[in-house]
């Protein structure tokens, strides 16, 4: 059975709804807020920083007389956001049930089942947002064909780079899984990982705008991979041990994309950060695009055996790349 989903449930055109406290940053009173329009946008001035405001009832197609009263800011579609709702019921753990793709809505990715047994419908927030849709991978037109190659490429890849930090390291590193989700770049950034989470960041841009390589720790794992190392993720030395993992990764994942392919894919120097990953994930090229983009997440965990060290590594092209890697394998995509 799977752990617990941790929820935020709030109620919006009457009716609960229930948000993932990953995407979960603070709440707050609305009513106590200026709202402004700029253009057909809504805007709320949070905390000093100007916020695009989305009413949840609104984007959910439902009509609410009440007048929302608190404020969730989220992080959706790679950036935050206010969604307002008319009242905050409170967090929950409840265990999510999946549903079948042809009963979800626009937004809804899941229900769970209250104490008193009411269903509440999950919602992703980027979708809420409208930065991306439910089923966005869909209107791609990416084959059957293409999508397996992708992730034979992604397991290639992060083989390499498993192998390389296996040298370094001394012991072995394990591939926990691989996956290639193909999608568009606003929800690629939302895959990544839990934007309020603290993580540390290593991001190693791909010369001639080819996209991103990142490699993600979250929580305490940069900390107890420094350690590995002797150092510490505070000491400049252990920041510049993760610059030099993030640099050797990088460059064998790539190089084994460039043995299949041809391709030229070239890693600029990366540079590592650590604060909220929302807040880094804005930063990064992987968010330099157009929120639009088609894109593959190439998505890889590492363990390092022994350790509490687990971590994991994205390969984020961007769109011209992706069509490039097709053609090269032979599965041009479509017209």
């Amino acid at each position: 059975m799977s752990a617990p989903a941790h929820l935020l449930v709030v109620r919006a055109g009457g009716a609960p709804w229930a948000l993932p406290m990953d995407a979960v940053e603070q709440t707050f009173d609305l009513r106590a807020s200026a709202v402004r329009r700029v253009g057909s946008a809504q805007m709320v001035v949070f905390r000093g920083e100007t916020l695009e405001l989305c009413e949840i009832a609104e984007r959910l197609g439902l009509t609410t007389e009440a007048e929302p009263a608190a404020g969730v800011v989220v992080w959706a579609g790679g950036r935050r956001r206010v969604f307002a709702v008319d009242s905050l019921v409170g967090q929950s753990r409840l265990e999510r049930l999946e549903i079948p793709a042809l009963a979800r809505g626009a937004c809804c990715c899941g229900v769970v089942i209250d104490e008193t047994g009411d269903v509440i419908p999950v919602v992703e927030p980027g979708a809420v947002a409208g930065a991306w849709s439910l089923g966005s991978a869909a209107g791609l037109g990416f084959t059957e064909m293409q999508r397996s190659a992708l992730l034979e490429v992604a397991n290639i890849g992060s083989g390499h780079a498993a192998t390389a930090l296996s040298q370094l390291l001394g012991r072995p590193v394990e591939i926990g899984y691989s996956e290639a989700i193909l999608t568009i770049l606003a929800e690629a950034i939302d895959r990544i990982g839990p934007p309020t989470g603290r993580s540390a960041v290593v991001d190693t841009p791909v010369s001639g705008d080819g996209g991103t390589v990142l490699l993600v720790f979250p929580d305490e794992a940069g900390e107890r991979l420094c350690d590995l190392l002797g150092t510490t993720l505070d000491d400049p030395m252990g920041r510049s041990a993760l610059q030099e993992i993030g640099n050797i990764l990088a460059t064998s994942y790539l190089n084994a994309i460039v043995e299949m392919t041809g391709m030229e894919l070239e890693p600029e120097p990366p540079s590592v950060q650590v604060d909220l990953l929302g807040q880094l994930l804005e930063q990064s090229a992987a968010a330099a695009g157009a929120p639009t983009d088609p894109t593959i997440l190439m998505r890889s965990h590492l363990i390092v055996e022994a350790s509490e060290a687990r971590f994991s590594f994205f390969f984020v092209p961007r769109v011209a790349s992706v069509n490039e890697l097709l053609d090269r394998l032979g599965l041009p995509a479509a017209a």
